[in-house]
């Protein structure tokens, strides 16, 4: 965006991508994914483990963090490994209290700050263990003679330090500082809290219902740290869509914590430990990997079919074709497809480099709004590439200043009147099904 300054703090989360883009295509990003996802579920697991029995654990691991099953390459996912990664170096102190495992912590905070902005989040997790560990002293009167306190305190300061560890120093904590408040955020889905009613939210509740139903069946209390922890991801979770996987990150070795101080524990290890379990875990293990090639056959036959519906993939085409490539009018939804194709964008979803003001001058000229034809006066683009369901592609229409030469089942292409292209009769969205319920539009 000409004339504005821009950061890119993630810059080495970005480079792992491209370069795993340029050796391997789509099937490299493919591999990043699920390493990372490899990584945040072994990490929990691993963690959990310091509590209770591996299948357990395991188990609990893989309830909390099913969320990573749909998770596409984008860089939030370093944030989550990494966190999973600082959740067991935190319980490894908090289990054991051996120094080497919070000596690696700033070592983390030091990579993370230049993969992805979530670094903040784990200043905030050694922050909080730092905080519980304090009350928990202060509680047993031991404030003054616990030297390991000032051990973790030192830590936090040395992971506090550890952010400066990046091209743009102090910068990149105030990067993110901004981005947490810019008020665009607040229309945007990803940012909107979780509706527990759909996909993500049951995702949520899979780390929220396990730890509270701990507490309410027993009555066991977990320890304040454990606690101070848990209580901050499980809100934290639930305020933005894309906090979620923030949290499951954290929460297998938290509810692992609280199912180990509890009776009923023993009675789940002498059951978990029977001769006849390692034989049923071989033969589930065992029915995973032989059904994961039908698995991955259907999720990429059903991603061929979503294809052009998530992305403008022949609408895109047609502009190359028709010369309409160099100034194209679209969503934040369109432009990171338009990126990948070399097409010149509007607008994206980097809302750091945006801002406010202009995402929110296309955010309601897009739903035509009172002056949203003063907005392409202003920016004069050769065609407009608009999902059906965009208002503007209605009020555009209507005006009699533009006409749509391109339509397929998810977009439309508008062009000046006075183009030589034929025009195509454009269809009318449907907003309601047939019992008068709001239709949810193929989102990506």
């Amino acid at each position: 965006m000409a004339g504005e300054p821009y950061q890119l703090t993630q810059w080495l989360g970005e480079a792992v991508m491209g370069g795993a883009y340029r050796i391997g295509g789509l099937g490299g990003t493919h591999f990043i994914s699920v390493l990372l996802a490899g990584i945040t579920l072994w990490f929990a697991w691993k963690a959990a483990e310091r509590y209770v029995h591996p299948a357990i654990a395991l188990g609990i691991a893989v309830l909390c963090n099913l969320v990573q099953i749909v998770m596409p390459m984008r860089p939030q996912l370093f944030t989550f490994a990494l966190l999973a990664v600082g959740a067991w170096l935190v319980t490894g102190w908090l289990s054991t209290e051996k120094r080497r495992y919070l000596i690696g912590y700033p070592i983390v905070i030091a990579l993370w700050v230049n993969l992805h902005g979530g670094f903040v989040v784990g200043l905030v997790l050694i922050g909080l263990a730092a905080i519980g560990l304090t009350l928990e002293a202060f509680e047993k009167g031991a404030i003054r003679s616990d030297k390991s306190l000032a051990f973790v305190w030192g830590i936090v300061v040395a992971s506090l330090a550890a952010t400066l560890v990046n091209p743009y120093g102090y910068k990149a904590i105030t990067t993110v500082l901004m981005i947490g408040g810019l008020r665009s955020a607040s229309v945007i889905s990803e940012w909107a809290p979780v509706n527990i009613t759909t996909e993500l939210g049951w995702f949520y509740l899979m780390n929220l219902v396990p730890f509270i139903a701990v507490i309410a069946i027993t009555g066991v209390k977990p320890r304040l740290t454990i606690g101070l922890i848990a209580g901050f991801f499980l809100v934290f979770g639930i305020l933005a869509n894309r906090q979620v996987a923030l949290c499951a990150a954290v929460m297998a070795p938290m509810t692992a914590s609280l199912l180990a101080r509890t009776p009923q524990y023993l009675k789940m290890v002498s059951r978990t430990t029977d001769p006849s379990r390692p034989i049923l875990y071989g033969l589930l293990s065992a029915g995973l990997i032989a059904a994961f090639p039908m698995i991955a056959a259907i999720g990429n036959e059903r991603w061929k079919e979503s294809m052009n519906l998530q992305y403008p993939i022949v609408a895109t085409k047609f502009l190359e074709r028709n010369d309409l490539s160099r100034r194209v009018m679209s969503d934040t939804l369109e432009a990171s497809y338009l990126i990948h194709r070399r097409v010149p964008v509007f607008i994206d979803g980097r809302m750091d480099l945006y801002r406010d003001r202009f995402f929110f001058e296309w955010y309601l000229a897009s739903r035509a709004a009172p002056g949203w034809e003063k907005l392409i006066a202003k920016h004069r683009p050769d065609a407009l590439l608009l999902r059906h369901d965009m208002a503007i592609r209605q009020a555009a229409l209507a005006s009699g200043q533009w006409k749509q030469v391109y339509e397929d089942a998810r977009y439309s292409v508008l062009v000046p009147i006075h183009s030589n292209l034929a025009a195509v009769s454009p269809s009318t969205p449907d907003y309601l099904d047939d019992e008068g319920r709001l239709l949810r539009p193929y989102m990506p």
